[in-house]
């Protein structure tokens, strides 16, 4: 059986490509520092997709992607007089994440391989994203096994034909990452932004990616210590000198004693 979100994403697509319009999809995963997180799926049409199918907010059923353990923001209107559906889950572990991608990619989604890691050092965690985005197969990457075995073909490409819409005008896809630390190495194009386009030609896009967060260090460590063996230099000092003080003292006390 298909996911759910993904025949979520396939009916969007099927209404917006029958009427010509575009479909946007941003991929989203935030990972804290223990290695939880939240992956983030957001299906935006754009208005003419609302214009020539109003009654699409009415038809998304919803029920099966929230017993999948989705949580569901929408299908609520856009700015601009699109329809936009946003939907959150949780995860515990990087394992747990991974587990999420793949039932949300299938097995011929453009998130190819697409796997979280998180591990320990002495001094510092260290984090990572890697994979590939590539849409193989065309639009059918997209689509729902159960509809494709329902039409026996991609039920995109004929409407895409009528319609003269190339497939990069029907649909645009996105990826990103927020993980913790100072990023030491990726394919981001940015550097600083982890997010990458989904390119819609076959071409592949590597996402592999590695930050480091360090352990705090306690600021004042450094400086109380110099501080605390000046003092112990300074009370080293003061002792030999009162020291000193008091030997000489007592000589001369001794040598007065003597010569009465």
């Amino acid at each position: 059986m298909a996911h759910p979100v993904r025949r979520l994403v396939a009916v969007i697509f099927l209404v917006a490509l029958c009427a010509g319009c575009h479909v946007d999809v941003g991929v989203d995963v935030a990972m804290t520092k223990d290695g939880s997180g939240t992956i983030t799926v957001t299906v935006t049409a754009d208005k003419d997709v609302v214009a020539k199918a109003p009654g699409l907010a009415a038809d998304l059923r919803l029920t099966d992607v929230a017993a999948a353990g989705w949580s569901i923001d929408g299908p609520a209107p856009t700015p601009d007089g699109g329809l936009q559906v946003v939907l959150h889950q949780s995860f515990d572990t990087p394992a747990h994440a991974n587990a999420i991608l793949s039932g949300l990619n299938g097995p011929s989604g453009p998130l190819m391989g697409l796997t979280l890691a998180r591990a320990r050092t002495d001094d510092a965690t260290s984090f990572s994203v890697n994979g590939t985005l590539q849409v193989t197969g065309g639009l059918d990457a997209f689509s729902d096994a159960d509809l494709l075995a329902i039409v026996g073909a991609s039920p995109y490409a004929n409407q895409l034909a009528a319609a003269s819409v190339a497939p990069t005008d029907a649909v645009s896809m996105s990826f990103s990452a927020g993980l913790p630390g100072d990023v030491k190495s990726t394919t981001a194009p940015d550097g600083k932004r982890l997010s990458w386009v989904v390119p819609m030609d076959g071409s592949a896009t590597d996402v592999a990616t590695a930050t480091e967060l360090k352990d705090p260090k306690n600021i004042w460590a450094a400086p109380l210590s110099k501080a605390a063996l000046i003092a112990l230099v300074v009370w080293i000092v003061i002792s030999i000198g009162f020291i000193t003080y008091v030997v000489i003292a007592r000589r001369r006390r001794a040598a007065l004693q003597a010569l009465r």
